[in-house]
């Protein structure tokens, strides 16, 4: 959670002071200007932070910004330490929180004290937890308050003042290297903007395949996919097998689906798209031509989804890199690509590839 001062713009727009039904807020002072506080929080880390930008706010002698834990797991057999989740009646003992977020203020008393609160902000399950999670009953155990409070009082800058100073001074970009930055950023507008003009369609097609909005869950058979799909597959050679044969449909010209059990115990099924447009119908709210890696890893990160590069042969002679996202939910494997930075290739198998 890496984070300059300098860099940061501040908006006179008041303390921010936000708290849920039934938290409780921790205040101490710390024997520290408020100018160092505010130099020092943006340093906070532990093993549920991330190193992103951070939003602040700024009044004369008051100063406001968040602490944000990301992927918190609550289950019986481990608790969240964070959090002590209230659940609603009939919830699973396994939740998960993809973020929280604490409200830390510090209030100027003199040039050297300063009092500092904190307070729980936000709770944001993820879309399994979210109907069994109340937020509202939800509290802090306190654990956070405590590593901020000991932070504060104890964090020291490991380099003075003056070689800081110089660092900052080496990090400064050239004018070359800033004109570089913003044609990149020009390149990257264009991009998105450019894909705000494709087209988004609602493939029937996947919403009857996958009609009960989930992965179709192994073991199945061929006539699963023929059923959903009215679409009689072809009966492709494959010599390793079983029978000798492999199932494939082709769907609205832009799709490909395979079917097949292996001679070896592996089975899977994988849905190729070919298109341009962004298309929906898949589980999860996943979508064709839209859904980035890391959207998707971000929105299975209950199942340990993993994010990597890999290759993938596209004819005999040639070979591309593919971004992948890999995750188990139940006892299905299932892997993710990115052919386009944006999701192409869906597959499922009952063993990890």
């Amino acid at each position: 959670m890496k984070f300059k001062l300098d860099d940061k713009l501040f908006t006179l727009i008041g303390l921010l002071c936000f708290s849920l039904s039934f938290a409780q807020k921790v205040e101490f002072t710390v024997p520290k200007s408020i100018e160092v506080l505010e130099n020092i929080i943006f340093d906070f880390q532990n093993d549920f932070t991330k190193n992103i930008a951070m939003d602040a706010a700024a009044v004369p002698d008051n100063f406001s910004t968040t602490v944000d834990l990301f992927n918190l797991k609550d289950d019986a057999d481990k608790k969240n330490p964070y959090l002590n989740l209230a659940l609603n009646k009939g919830a699973k003992a396994k939740q998960f929180i993809e973020r929280a977020s604490w409200t830390v203020t510090f209030k100027k008393i003199s040039k050297k004290s300063t009092k500092v609160s904190i307070d729980i902000e936000s709770i944001i399950p993820d879309r399994w937890s979210k109907k069994e999670v109340d937020i509202k009953r939800t509290q802090s155990t306190g654990k956070v308050e405590n590593e901020i409070k000991e932070f504060l009082l104890n964090y020291k800058k490991t380099k003075s003042s003056s070689a800081w100073a110089t660092a900052d001074a080496a990090a400064e970009p050239t004018a070359a290297q800033i004109a570089v930055a913003e044609a990149q950023a020009r390149v990257q507008m264009e991009e998105l903007e450019n894909r705000k003009l494709i087209q988004k369609t609602t493939s029937k097609k996947l919403q009857a395949l996958f009609s009960k909005k989930q992965f179709i869950t192994l073991p199945t058979t061929a006539e699963t996919f023929t059923k959903s799909l009215q679409i009689q597959p072809q009966e492709l050679k494959c010599e390793d097998c079983k029978g000798g044969k492999y199932a494939s449909w082709d769907i609205d010209e832009v799709f490909n689906l395979i079917y097949t059990k292996m001679n070896g115990g592996e089975e899977y099924y994988a849905l190729q798209y070919y298109g341009d447009k962004k298309v929906s119908g898949l589980p999860y709210g996943l979508v064709f031509n839209e859904s980035s890696a890391s959207e998707c890893k971000a929105k299975f990160a209950r199942y340990n989804a993993k994010l990597y590069q890999t290759t993938v042969e596209v004819d005999a002679n040639t070979a591309t890199a593919v971004t992948v996202v890999t995750f188990k939910m139940n006892n299905s494997f299932v892997q993710l690509e990115f052919g386009n930075q944006y999701l192409t290739k869906l597959l499922v198998s009952n063993k990890e590839q």
